[in-house]
């Protein structure tokens, strides 16, 4: 492509970074209105808002992660050192939120990064177009209205990567994609396929640069997978053993047609994200490997684009974007159009078909809502540092005050308090379990009773087992302490 053509497609310089500044300020304030939504209506759950919670506790007081929810030191289940950033935050305010507040951060910034490579390319209208499609993702909309993930780290540095990619300049992307290996174990591949992308741009220094990126990625994700067989209990590494077990994989062949087309349903809304174009960019190739391992897990989580898991993509797929459209040279007006209507669509309709939807015209997603001042409440009820198991629902907002685990209907846990919300299913427990299980203890001389609302927390008669009876559950389980007695 000749250099006129570049010079033609780049807008006036006349302060560029003040338009991606407000588009970085205005996307952290839709993340952070996201996660806190689903906060104030008292939708947060255990997992993972209260798992990272009590990650960022220990960080906050010089301790490798623990999470007692998960039983387990964090880096025993997947090597994210990035989540001592959180607990910064915790250390400033110990409170479940900052660490949504700080998540907003690198995802708006990965908008920020989106819109300056756009403005400098397509110009200040275009670019603000590609911004919104990219704030407005289904991919990076899971990761801030599904609590807070690690992943969310890994966004700003998959767009300077592929930024750099797309502008040639082959070892700033190198160099941009090497802390991915502090995000998450799995991130090596995706800085081997950044390497490579580079190798095959560049030329003789670059290309040295590109092979030594690739030596480091694999090092780190050995030292990685090392560090987390080390921590764990087991000395497994979870992403192998529960992933991609044979167990799993023999109740789950890799089919395209099982349960509807899961997997081919990822790859649909993937494609039409970018309006379709974006794979004809050559940095369209860094999705490759995260799309491959999921593709071919028989972890069915990973097929859906309701989670948190295509954040890591979107950064890739509107840089390629970017990339595509500053190469037209048929009206690129209307080739935006279409990928917008086609890009607004894909997210919108995962948006709403999800299990969860944010209505910003109720009061109740921009303050506490009375569920989630009655649960705060029943926490201070409880005597300081108790040890409460707490339904998937109730646990986050326990965790500041108390021990938390989970109390489910398929894992035991000791505990000195059971804690459950009576509004909705859980993820560890059912409404109708819950309330059954209020109304016999309740009746108990021996079981204190705190109720705030639909916030319910029961004293045991003693520390021991406590687990949920009932059919979906998954016994055999120790008798709880209720009918051992103590």
């Amino acid at each position: 492509m000749s250099t006129h053509v570049l010079d033609r497609a780049a807008p006036a310089t006349h302060r560029p970074r003040t338009g991606s500044a407000v588009a970085g300020l205005l996307s952290f304030a839709w993340f952070a209105w996201l996660g806190l939504a689903r906060w104030n209506v008292g939708r947060s759950g255990a997992y993972d808002l209260g798992v990272f919670a009590q990650s960022a506790q220990s960080w906050a007081s010089g301790r490798l992660p623990y999470s007692a929810i998960r039983g387990l030191p964090l880096l025993g289940e997947h090597f994210s050192p990035v989540t001592a950033l959180w607990g910064a935050a915790w250390w400033v305010w110990p409170d479940p939120r900052a660490l949504i507040v700080v998540q907003a951060v690198p995802l708006a910034l990965g908008v920020a990064v989106v819109h300056a490579l756009a403005r400098r390319h397509l110009g200040p209208p275009s670019a603000a177009v590609v911004a919104v499609l990219a704030a407005g993702s289904y991919g990076v909309v899971n990761v801030a209205r599904l609590d807070v993930h690690e992943v969310a780290f890994a966004v700003p540095l998959i767009a300077l990567a592929c930024a750099a990619l797309v502008e040639r300049r082959l070892t700033a992307a190198c160099a941009w994609s090497l802390p991915l290996l502090l995000v998450k174990e799995d991130q090596g591949p995706t800085i081997c396929a950044v390497a490579l992308v580079a190798f095959l741009l560049g030329r003789g220094r670059e290309r040295l640069v590109a092979v030594a990126t690739v030596l480091l990625a694999a090092a780190g994700t050995v030292a990685a997978f090392a560090v987390i067989a080390w921590r764990n209990p087991d000395h497994e590494v979870p992403l192998f053993a529960i992933r991609f077990s044979g167990e799993a994989a023999a109740a789950a062949p890799l089919t395209w047609s099982a349960d509807g087309a899961p997997r081919l349903e990822l790859v649909v809304v993937l494609l039409v994200t970018g309006g379709l174009v974006w794979v004809r960019s050559p940095v369209a190739f860094v999705v490759v490997p995260t799309l491959a391992w999921r593709l071919i897990s028989p972890y069915d989580s990973y097929w859906s684009p309701r989670f948190h898991y295509d954040g890591v993509l979107m950064p890739v797929v509107f840089v390629a974007l970017v990339d595509v459209l500053r190469r037209l040279r048929r009206p690129r007006v209307a080739v935006t159009a279409v990928v917008a209507v086609l890009s607004l669509a894909a997210s919108t309709v995962t948006y709403l078909t999800a299990n969860y939807v944010a209505n910003p015209f109720s009061l109740d997603t921009w303050r506490p809502s009375a569920a989630t001042r009655d649960l705060l409440a029943v926490s201070r009820d409880l005597p300081a540092g108790a040890l409460v198991a707490a339904d998937n629902g109730a646990g986050p907002y326990f965790v500041t005050r108390h021990t938390v685990r989970v109390f489910s209907n398929v894992g035991a846990v000791d505990a000195d308090w059971v804690v459950v919300d009576l509004r909705i299913d859980g993820a560890s427990a059912t409404r109708e379990g819950k309330l059954a299980l209020v109304a016999e203890l309740g009746a108990r001389p021996d079981v204190e009773v705190v109720r705030r609302g639909q916030a319910v927390a029961l004293r045991m008669p003693c520390r021991g087992p406590v687990w949920l009876p009932e059919a979906a559950g998954n016994p055999p389980l120790p008798a709880p302490v209720w009918v051992t007695g103590c």
